[in-house]
């Protein structure tokens, strides 16, 4: 067994292969220039395989959905703090604007 600290190695054209054979309904061109501009935009193989089987999975997508995400949106999905967050951060404020030391 060989300590192989290249893995995983990426397979882009067996990724080709799989989407042209579960999306027979996409330009498999499309996707190939899709996959080469991803790489280009700094895209590791783990990311792009993932985002490449989520496609393949999702019956509305296209190829050229590869490159219309945000990197990170993930942190996008977390649900904007409530009002009460706000009005508690304004209380803290005016009351340490107002605090009086009684030493």
């Amino acid at each position: 067994m060989s300590d192989d600290t290249g893995l995983p190695r990426p397979a882009t054209g067996q990724l080709l292969a799989l989407a042209a054979a579960a999306r027979p309904d996409w330009v498999l061109d499309d996707l190939r220039d899709a996959v080469a501009q991803a790489r280009t935009f700094g895209f590791t193989w783990g990311r792009l395989l993932v985002e490449v089987v989520q496609l393949i999975a999702d019956p509305g997508a296209e190829p050229p959905d590869l490159l219309a995400g945000d990197p990170e949106l993930w942190r996008h999905r977390r649900r904007p703090p409530g009002p009460e967050t706000a009005q508690r951060g304004a209380a803290a404020a005016r009351a340490a604007l107002h605090h009086t030391h009684t030493d």
